[in-house]
Order: C-alpha cells, then sequence, then structure tokens
C-alpha cells in the first residue's frame, strides 16, 4: 500500500493540500486498485477547484479506479512520457518492482509540469529546482544523446555530474523525445533536443510550424532556435503552466489538464475533433473564445499533416475564472507519411479539404469558420518562406511544401 497526499500549486504560490491518495499492492500482472478523495480542508476553502470537472468534482466522495484509469487520468497527466520516465527511474535508481506509477508520482514530488504536487502523508511540500541553467545547453544536448543509447539499459548508463544534472532537469518534461528544463533570467523554457534516430531536421520544423500556427492566428508560446556547435540546434518552448507574473522564481502555477482526462480516454479511443468542442462548451470558461480557437487548430493541424494529433496534445489551464484552452504545442508536419490523424474530423482521420473544414465548422455552429479557414490556409502556404527562415534543409522543405499544398486544394481530389 502507497499513501500520498496531493498539493495543489495555486497560482499566487500558495499551496493547498488538496486530495489524499492510496494505492493497493500490484498482483503479478501489475494492477492495483487506486483510490482518490479531496480533503475536507480543500473542500471548504473558497479557491478550492474540481481536479478534473467530469471525473473528479468537488465532492466528499471516495473516487475509485485501477492504476491511474478512469476516472484518474487527471493524475497520470503529472507524469512525464517514455523519455521523462524514464529518466525519473533512472534520477531515483528505482529498483524494477518500483517503477509502477505511484512509485513514480512519489519520485516526482513538485517537480512535473502542471500544478500537482505528490508527497508522504505529513511531508511539507519543500521547492522545487528541478531546471538546468540555460549556460548548460550544451553539456545537456551531449548527455541526452548518450543517454538515448544507454537509458534503455540502466545498468550501462554512465551518471556523471552532467548526467545527473539531466537526468533532474530531463525527468519533467512530457513526450517520447528527449528534453529537460531550462531557465535564464526571463523563466523556464522547454528544451526540446534533436535525436540521434531523426531522419529529418524536426527541430527546425517544429519552429517552422510553431511561426507558422502565430501566423495562422493560433496562440502559442514564445519559443526560438539556439545554435550550438556541430550544426546542431535546440528549439526553447517557453512553459505556459507557470503564472507569468512569478515564473522566473517558479513560485505561481497553472493547473494542466489533458482532453485525454477530461473525456476519459484510455487506452484505445475514437473520438472527433466535435467531442473537443463539445467539452470545451460543457466545461470551458470561455467557449465563445476556445471553440473557435479549437476549430482554428484542428483546421491548421488537418492542413499543416499534424497527423499527431492525440488527446495528450490539447490541454484546458485552470486559472480564477475556470478552465480555458492552453496554447498550441507539438505541432510538426506529416514526418511519418502517416496521412491519416488520431482524431476522426467528421467520421474520417482524413484531413479534409479547406472547403470541407469550412462546412465541419458551420455544422458545428463555429462562428467565422470560412475565414478561419482562410486565414490558416493562407498562412501554411507560406511553409517554404518560413522553413526557409528556420534553416530546415531544402529537400525537406521541398518535400513537406508539397505534401501541404496537396491537403490545401479547394476540391479534394480523388
Amino acid at each position: 500500500m502507497i499513501r500520498l497526499d496531493l498539493w495543489l500549486t495555486l497560482a499566487t504560490g500558495e499551496k493547498l493540500r488538496a486530495a489524499e491518495l492510496a494505492f493497493g499492492d500490484a498482483d503479478f500482472q501489475g494492477r492495483y486498485a487506486s483510490a482518490f478523495r479531496y480533503t475536507p480542508d480543500y473542500l471548504a476553502d473558497a479557491r478550492a477547484f474540481a481536479l478534473d470537472p467530469a471525473a473528479l468534482p468537488l465532492s466528499e466522495q471516495e473516487f475509485h479506479g485501477k492504476q491511474l484509469d478512469t476516472p484518474l487520468l487527471a493524475l497520470e497527466d503529472a507524469l512525464p512520457d517514455d523519455w521523462g520516465r524514464r529518466l525519473l527511474i533512472l534520477c531515483h535508481s528505482l529498483p524494477r518492482g518500483c517503477q509502477s506509477e505511484p512509485y513514480l508520482l512519489q519520485a516526482l514530488a513538485g517537480n512535473g509540469l502542471g500544478a500537482l504536487g505528490f508527497y508522504p502523508p505529513g511531508q511539507t511540500p519543500g521547492g522545487e529546482a528541478n531546471a538546468a541553467s540555460l549556460l548548460e545547453l550544451q553539456a545537456l544536448l551531449d548527455a541526452a544523446q548518450r543517454l538515448e543509447q544507454e537509458v534503455g539499459n540502466p545498468g550501462n548508463a554512465v551518471i556523471d555530474d552532467t548526467t545527473r544534472s539531466l537526468l533532474a532537469a530531463g525527468s519533467s518534461p512530457g513526450g517520447a523525445r528527449p528534453k529537460a528544463l531550462v531557465y535564464d533570467g526571463t523563466g523556464q523554457w522547454i528544451a526540446k533536443f534533436p535525436s540521434r534516430s531523426d531522419d529529418v531536421d524536426m527541430v527546425g520544423l517544429e519552429a517552422a510550424s510553431l511561426e507558422l500556427a502565430r501566423l495562422a492566428g493560433l496562440e502559442v508560446p514564445d519559443f526560438r532556435l539556439v545554435e550550438l556547435d556541430h550544426n546542431r540546434r535546440v528549439l526553447l518552448v517557453k512553459r505556459f503552466d507557470l503564472n507569468p507574473l512569478n515564473s522566473i522564481n517558479m513560485r505561481g502555477r497553472l493547473h494542466m489538464l489533458s482532453f485525454r482526462a477530461l473525456l476519459q480516454a484510455s487506452g484505445y479511443y475514437v473520438l472527433r475533433y466535435f467531442d473537443l468542442i463539445a467539452a470545451l462548451r460543457q466545461h470551458g470558461a470561455q467557449p465563445e473564445q476556445d471553440v473557435p480557437r479549437m476549430f482554428r487548430q484542428m483546421v491548421f493541424n488537418a492542413l499543416l499533416g499534424n497527423t499527431d494529433d492525440h488527446l495528450k496534445n490539447f490541454c484546458l489551464l485552470a486559472d480564477a475564472s475556470g478552465y480555458r484552452l492552453s496554447p498550441a504545442f507539438d505541432l510538426l508536419p506529416d514526418t511519418g507519411d502517416r496521412r491519416e490523424h488520431v482524431l476522426l474530423f467528421d467520421l474520417t482521420p482524413l484531413p479534409p479539404s479547406p472547403a470541407e473544414l469550412a462546412a465541419l465548422g458551420r455544422k458545428w455552429g463555429v462562428s467565422g469558420a470560412a475565414a478561419i479557414c482562410q486565414e490558416v490556409e493562407a498562412a501554411v502556404l507560406r511553409f517554404s518562406e518560413v522553413a526557409a527562415d528556420n534553416k530546415v534543409p531544402a529537400n525537406e522543405i521541398t518535400r513537406f511544401a508539397e505534401d501541404i499544398a496537396r491537403r490545401c486544394r479547394t476540391e479534394r481530389q480523388p
């Protein structure tokens, strides 16, 4: 049995003991029971809000589940994905029998993205300082590329001082690709590194995609490319889960909730973009603004070819007004030549034409759908120019520009 206290860091930097967690011992298949309940003090606090308005409403009841599945997917949101979990295991030297989610939550403590922290009962949360200095970026990239080969075999990993810095700074961000948290005088950034397995310039392509998204009217985080030695580059993306008024000292946090958790979509799921729009209308604090924003992101994903549009790549942020749509992130053209999207547009995973997208917007009651489609199309057709500005190789520019032009045809070709 593992028991943990869940602490919530508010945008002001204050910390509230929000809930109690209990996890049973795992069986031979790794399955375990989970339980969650809000603390009486949290329920009585005027600042309290539901950590998942659909699955964990403010209530005195206990919520029970298996592992961190329904209804506890909001807790799983706090954990990093593949790369970060492997580094978390290495950083805390977790043996094989202590690598399940409850142990990872305890190891993560308050160092994850978002506002949730996990501590043994009675332990008071301390200050979190898992980010590395921007001055260490070169060394962090070297360590990341070395660990990419070694991290799957922890016994072979060489843990020196630089690697320890990477283990601490890289075990929080989500996603499967190598990355780390770094800070400078303006706040914290997610540093996205090139991978040894890349066959295209993923760093330059993501920077170009973020710039295209900005031109298309999407809200995106601040970002910039940093040039290092041997023609290597790192993409820095500003954290948007920190209160911008005190992001430098890391005091204030914004609670992040993925649409995977909100829609309780564990395992294999078949969902449409309209399900995200419906969830915004039901649970969002500003649906009149966020529904058109979600539709704009859908159109952008369709025309750019961002087929990695799974539900953990869409988030809500909680502030004093309630839940609102986060900036867009993890944007890339179809580097894997998948063509099919994770989310359905209506009844198909294949991207509709701009005219068909506008028709979907009208069908779903999205204000200004046709104008949104025109604005997004005009922006993504600037891919070649923007990619060249971000020093994407010419052959890759040609490849993805042709792919984008095909999707932007007004009438779908057979």
